[in-house]
C-alpha cells in the first residue's frame, strides 16, 4: 500500500492522537501558515505513530514504497531523502570513508562534499576537469589523467563526481566507470540534476546504469518534487551493502521525517513512471528543442549544444557578459535565470516549465538581441573566477574549529584559509578551509576587505 492511500485509510479509523506533532493534523494552524499551505497540508503531517513506517528502519509502507522505486531505477536499492541530496552525498561517503581514507574529487563537486570530508576524516584528491573559459564552465573529464592518479595512488576508496553539471553538461560515466573497477575504487556519482533521465532517452543515460555504484539525484531541480526531495540508489551490480548507506543516512537525518515530503516523493515518481507523465516529458522536451532552434537563427546568440541536458538551457551574446544579459533580463522583462557568469547564462527548464515560459524567454532575448539594448550596472562590478589546482595543507577535518583570526585580504598570500567560499549557486568551491590561498583567489576576493585565516 502507498503512503497517500495508507493516510487516506488512516483518517477515517478516527483515531484520537495525544502525539507529534502538535497541530494534530490541522486541528490548529497559524493564521499565516493556513492563508499561504492550506488546511490540507497539515493534516498529512504524521509522526511515527503506531502502524506507520520509520525512515530509519524501514520496515512497512516506506519499504514498500521504497523498493517499487529501485524497481522503477534499476537499483539494488533506493533510499528516499527528505533533506536534499546534501544528505545522499555524505551519507555516501560515510559509508565507503574512513578516516584517513583517500578519496578523489572533481573539484566542481557541490559543497555538500567539503561536510562530508569533515564528518568522515577524509584526504581528498582533488581532479580538476577542463575549464571551458569561453563559457565559463567546467566541460570534461580528462580520462587518461583520471587513470593516471589512480595508478598512482592504489589507496584511494572512491571517485566522488557530478553528472551532469549545474549546467548539464554530460561526462562519458561509462568509461569513468570502467577506469575505476580497474583499480577497485567505488564511483559516486552527485546527479542531482539528472532525476528526469530514467524517464526519457533523449536526456541523457543514468549513471546508475552506466556502472557508478551510488546515484544522488534530486527531485525537486527538475522533475517537479517540494524542495529538498531527492533520491539514494545503489547499482544492482555493487557490493556495497545497503545496511551500511542505511545506517549513514541515520546519522544525519532526522528521527521526525515529514510525511508531507515522503507523500510528494511517492507522488512525484508515480507521475513520472506513468503514461500521462512520460508524455509530458516528451512535450517538454519537444517544445524545448523548437526553443533552441529559435534561439539559433537569432543573431549575436549562442546556444551551448555540446553533450548537454536539454533542460539546461546556457546561452551568451555577443559583446555582452553574463551578468549584464542576467540584469537586462530581470529589469526590463521580469525574467530570473538560475544562473550567470561572466560569460553566459543559465535557464533551468524543469517538469513545471510551460510553453508560453518559454515563448516569453524567447521573445525577450529576440528583442533583446535585435535591438542591441544595453544597460549601465550600477555598483555591480561582478568578477569570474576561473579555477586553479588547490593547495591543500591540511585536510578539513584537521582544521575543523581550530583557533583562526581575521586579516587584511591583500595581505593573505600563502596563508592558510579557513573559510569556505563558493559561488552559490552552483556551490562549486573556490576555497576550502585548510587550503592555501593563492593570487587568484585574492583578485577574485579583492571586494572583500577581510578573509579568516588559520593562525
Amino acid at each position: 500500500m502507498s503512503i497517500i492511500n495508507y493516510i487516506e485509510k488512516y483518517r477515517k479509523s478516527k483515531r484520537t492522537l495525544y502525539t507529534t506533532p502538535s497541530h494534530n493534523q490541522g486541528e490548529f494552524v497559524a493564521p499565516d501558515s493556513l492563508k499561504m499551505l492550506g488546511r490540507k497540508f497539515f493534516t498529512c503531517d504524521y509522526s511515527e505513530i503506531e502502524g506507520f513506517d520509520n525512515l530509519s528502519n524501514p520496515i512497512g509502507i516506506i519499504k514498500t514504497l521504497q523498493d517499487k522505486a529501485a524497481k522503477i531505477y534499476s537499483s539494488k536499492a533506493t533510499f528516499f531523502l527528505t533533506n536534499g541530496s546534501t544528505s545522499g552525498v555524505i551519507a555516501a561517503m560515510y559509508s565507503l570513508l574512513s578516516r584517513n581514507d583517500k578519496v578523489l574529487i572533481a573539484r566542481n563537486c557541490h559543497k555538500s562534499v567539503y561536510n562530508g570530508l569533515v564528518l568522515t576524516g577524509a584526504v581528498p584528491i582533488w581532479l580538476m576537469p577542463s575549464y571551458n573559459e569561453e563559457w565559463g564552465v567546467f566541460d570534461s573529464i580528462n580520462l587518461d589523467y583520471l587513470e593516471e592518479i589512480l595508478s598512482k595512488n592504489k589507496d584511494i576508496k572512491a571517485f566522488i563526481m557530478t553528472n551532469p553539471t549545474y549546467e548539464g553538461i554530460m561526462f562519458d560515466v561509462f568509461r569513468i566507470s570502467s577506469i575505476c573497477k580497474k583499480y577497485n575504487v567505488k564511483l559516486v556519482v552527485d546527479e542531482a540534476h539528472g532525476a528526469l533521465w530514467n524517464f526519457n532517452k533523449a536526456l541523457g543515460t543514468p549513471s546508475i546504469l552506466q556502472g557508478a555504484d551510488i546515484v544522488i539525484q534530486s527531485l525537486h531541480k527538475t522533475a517537479g518534487a517540494l524542495n529538498p526531495s531527492a533520491l539514494l540508489h545503489i547499482a544492482k551490480d555493487s557490493d556495497i551493502n545497503p545496511k551500511s548507506v542505511q545506517q549513514a543516512l541515520n546519522l544525519i537525518t532526522t528521527t521526525s521525517p515529514s510525511y508531507p515530503l515522503l507523500i510528494n516523493i511517492e507522488g512525484t515518481l508515480n507521475y513520472l513512471n506513468s503514461v500521462r507523465g512520460k508524455q509530458d516529458l516528451h512535450e517538454l522536451i519537444k517544445n524545448v528543442n523548437r526553443l533552441i532552434r529559435s534561439l539559433k537563427l537569432i543573431p549575436n546568440l549562442e546556444v551551448y549544444s555540446y553533450n548537454n541536458d536539454v533542460t539546461k538551457l546556457l546561452i551568451k551574446v555577443t559583446n555582452m557578459s553574463g551578468f549584464e544579459l542576467s540584469d537586462i533580463l530581470f529589469d526590463k522583462y521580469h525574467i530570473e535565470d538560475e544562473l550567470a557568469n561572466e560569460k553566459s547564462v543559465l535557464f533551468l527548464l524543469g517538469i513545471g516549465t510551460t510553453k508560453s515560459k518559454l515563448r516569453k524567454l524567447e521573445k525577450a532575448l529576440f528583442d533583446l538581441c535585435s535591438n542591441n539594448i544595453k544597460i549601465i550596472l550600477e555598483d555591480k562590478k561582478e568578477k569570474h573566477f576561473v579555477p586553479v589546482e588547490p593547495r591543500v595543507r591540511y585536510i578539513p577535518s584537521l582544521v575543523w574549529n581550530k583557533p583562526s583570526k581575521e586579516i587584511d585580504i591583500k595581505y593573505s598570500l600563502s596563508r592558510v584559509s579557513m573559510e569556505l567560499i563558493t559561488d552559490y549557486p552552483p556551490g562549486v568551491p573556490v576555497l576550502l578551509p585548510g587550503e592555501v590561498i593563492k593570487k587568484e583567489h585574492i583578485e577574485y576576493l579583492s571586494d572583500r576587505q577581510k578573509i579568516k585565516v588559520l593562525i
